[in-house]
């Protein structure tokens, strides 16, 4: 990219955040931290044991374990690949709740989305309803990340970009070429 490009992108960043920071009121950011709260390992992991139940009864243990793989392995290259940028968090005065590692991709934002995306496929959802879930997790769990302080728009948006490609990357086929029933 350009100096130019990356100058826009961060001038859009910090007026987007600036907007958001200047409006958060006491029932925004309440509303804030529980959906961010829905992107922690306590409500993730039980999520995807069920999911991984659920996926058993109808095609075995490999639909069983695929949902916590396929998240646990987005996990771990969105931790590498957030290191490897070191993007820089929003200001520390901004924060009301303490983040953890650097900014981009966003962890919560991903983490949401691919566990939506492995949930959906679990069950053998497909069509619009699957593609939407990811999106509308990665959504509102991004908006509460920028509310609560500890993220720019684009840190939102690159943990999207990156869930979506994770999921469509390990997405397996079966032996006739349709997608199988898990992720």
């Amino acid at each position: 990219m350009t100096a130019s490009v990356v100058g826009l992108v961060s001038r859009a960043d910090e007026r987007i955040f600036m907007a958001v920071w200047a409006r958060r009121g006491r029932r925004a950011t309440r509303a804030a931290h529980m959906v961010s709260d829905l992107a922690e390992p306590v409500v993730v992991f039980p999520l995807l044991a069920l999911a991984g139940v659920l996926a058993a009864r109808r095609g075995g243990w490999r639909q069983a374990v695929t949902p916590l793989a396929v998240v646990a392995g987005g996990a771990a290259v969105r931790t590498r690949l957030s290191r490897i940028i070191a993007r820089s968090r929003p200001p520390r005065d901004a924060w009301l709740t303490e983040p953890d590692g650097f900014s981009l991709p966003s962890k919560h934002t991903a983490l949401a989305a691919l566990t939506a995306g492995a949930f959906v496929r679990a069950l053998g959802i497909r069509g619009p309803a699957a593609e939407a879930a990811p999106l509308l997790a990665a959504a509102g769990v991004g908006a509460s990340r920028v509310c609560l302080g500890v993220h720019w728009p684009t840190d939102v948006l690159a943990g999207w970009v990156f869930a979506d490609a994770w999921l469509r990357l390990t997405a397996f086929r079966s032996p006739g070429g349709e997608t199988a029933g898990a992720v």
